[in-house]
């Protein structure tokens, strides 16, 4: 279980932006404690996170071709 700070630093994040993934529901977590608690993020969370973000060139979509545009109404 690694906490927000080692968590960020092993996802090369900052804290404030693993922060905003966790409450976005981007990254699995757990809260421990009572009222709001602290945040554990268990390592398979990261792995999880890893794959949901990697992207390969299958999953690109294609590239819309260039199209020329033409300004009849402007005048020149």
């Amino acid at each position: 279980m690694f906490t927000v700070k080692q968590a960020a630093k092993e996802l090369t994040l900052s804290v404030s932006l693993l922060y905003a993934l966790v409450a976005a529901g981007k990254i699995r977590h757990e809260r421990h404690g009572m009222g709001r608690g602290v945040i554990r993020i268990p390592k398979e969370a990261l792995d999880e996170y890893r794959q949901n973000c990697t992207r390969g060139e299958a999953s690109l979509p294609p590239a819309k071709k260039a199209t020329r545009r033409t300004f009849e109404h402007l005048k020149l």
